[in-house]
């Protein structure tokens, strides 16, 4: 049924996807689902500004459906594929303006203040913060002592209690008092590799115009990249990962295991090693490039090193702390089987990607997987997509705080990319899906993104009065 997935189906499917995202709020604790136990600021920023937000989506879905002006959309993609390095620099400029206006350059969440501590520790030459041993209760909340840190109260060292890859790429940035450049900066990377990895599979500029613009029009990509959230580094380093596999060799295997050695220990190894499995299988079983294997692996060497330095390192701490206890018991349960809890929050997850990215992104994204099936590297890219969202259906939490699905992000790069090869050689005579396409990414840019970026806006001005 999908092999026959076509054109016409788009419209339909991006439609479809706007209305049943609006249709999930209604039904919401009322016939099929249930927010019973998500966490309450998870349930507060779906409920009280995601269904705003998915209104506006259906709202933007039919008035592109509407369109059918190709030829101004196509000299806008067209400029976008012909100036990439400067789309991305002009990114980088509106994060880094976007970072301190809208998102008050503040750790919003304890997620994201774990990071900025840790930074400012390197940052002042330091591994561990050292405190007054007996104030270590009064400046470690109870509670977080064990989860989002690790605090001894015997010596007073205190370190986050996440893997410190993405501290330590902060840490420059915070020498430099600069720290809300760092994401701004990843986002123009990020962006950039969206587009060369398109028009390397597709070998088509405008189809690389496409995924750029995507890419730009989309919340989630653009709230990530204003925040201090380490998903962006997460989404900036798996795309690389990809362009140095993408046409494999001695040399770029090898990079490829450096790269990765950093992702594993960005702020845990799971996000990577999901993304990363597809592409080392493939590697291992393909006879032609089975030798790239072991210098991938020598790659990976230096972060697995690290990353066990770290826990022993972390391990040393707590182990002087009576929190231990708790850390080991909240490490063993992080996985479960996919309960109906667990399911209720991943329905809620799929409706946060449709309406924190561009409207039809994902019928686009369909369509391309669809189209260029027989590419292997299109394959990959859609098994690390389905291996990322399918392996969280075995973590318990629901993400808490974070703009769209978090969980998801390391790998959400493969979206644009997918719907940039869908829009590949289309003359302009199929006028009706580059109308649609082109409309709804332009509406999303100067409507839904400035909405999103005001309900950013607010609640961190709410909560830092």
């Amino acid at each position: 049924m999908l092999s026959r997935f076509s054109e016409r189906d788009v419209r339909a499917t991006g439609l479809a996807l706007c209305a049943a995202s609006v249709a999930y709020f209604y039904l919401l604790d009322r016939i099929v689902f249930s927010s019973t136990y998500f966490s309450p600021i998870f349930r507060d920023l779906l409920t009280r500004y995601d269904l705003h937000a998915a209104w506006l989506a259906l709202v933007i879905c039919i008035s592109a459906a509407l369109w059918r002006r190709p030829a101004p959309i196509l000299r806008l993609v067209d400029f976008i594929g012909q100036h990439p390095i400067g789309i991305a620099l002009a990114t980088v400029a509106a994060l880094a303006v976007g970072a301190l206006v809208v998102y008050h350059d503040y750790p919003l969440s304890v997620d994201e203040y774990a990071a900025v501590f840790q930074s400012k520790v390197f940052a002042s030459g330091s591994v561990a913060a050292q405190v007054p041993p007996d104030l270590v209760d009064w400046l470690v909340v109870r509670g977080f002592n064990g989860t989002f840190f690790i605090a001894s109260p015997q010596n007073g060292s205190i370190i986050e209690a996440y893997w410190p890859g993405f501290a330590l790429l902060l840490a420059p940035f915070q020498f430099l008092s600069v720290p809300w450049l760092c994401n701004a900066l990843l986002s123009g990377l990020a962006v950039f590799l969206i587009y060369w990895i398109t028009r390397e599979i597709s070998a088509d500029r405008r189809a690389a115009g496409w995924a750029m613009l995507f890419a730009l029009a989309s919340g989630a990509f653009l709230a990530d990249g204003i925040s201090y959230y380490s998903m962006q580094a997460h989404l900036a380093v798996n795309l690389i990962f990809v362009a140095l596999l993408i046409r494999p060799s001695t040399g770029r295997a090898f990079a490829a295991g450096l790269v990765g050695s950093l992702a594993l220990i960005l702020h845990n190894p799971v996000p990577h090693a999901l993304f990363a499995i597809p592409w080392i299988v493939a590697l291992a079983f393909q006879s032609d490039r089975r030798r790239h294997l072991a210098l991938l692996i020598v790659g990976y060497l230096p972060g697995v090193a690290f990353g066990i330095g770290w826990l022993l390192f972390r391990t040393e701490i707590g182990l002087s702390s009576p929190n231990l206890a708790a850390v080991s018991g909240a490490a063993a349960g992080v996985f479960t089987w996919p309960t109906e809890v667990v399911l209720n929050s991943r329905v809620a997850a799929l409706v946060k990607m449709c309406v924190w990215s561009m409207p039809s992104l994902f019928a686009l994204a369909l369509l391309g997987g669809i189209l260029r099936r027989a590419d292997s590297r299109v394959r990959l890219l859609v098994s690390s997509a389905i291996l990322t969202f399918v392996a969280y259906l075995f973590v318990r939490f629901d993400q808490g705080h974070g703009w769209g699905y978090r969980y998801f992000h390391s790998a959400w790069g493969v979206v644009p990319i997918l719907a940039g090869c869908a829009m590949a050689d289309r003359p302009q005579i199929e006028g009706r899906l580059i109308s649609f396409a082109g409309a709804s990414a332009i509406l999303s840019l100067l409507l839904l993104i400035p909405f999103q970026m005001r309900q950013i806006d607010q609640f961190i001005a709410q909560h830092l009065a």
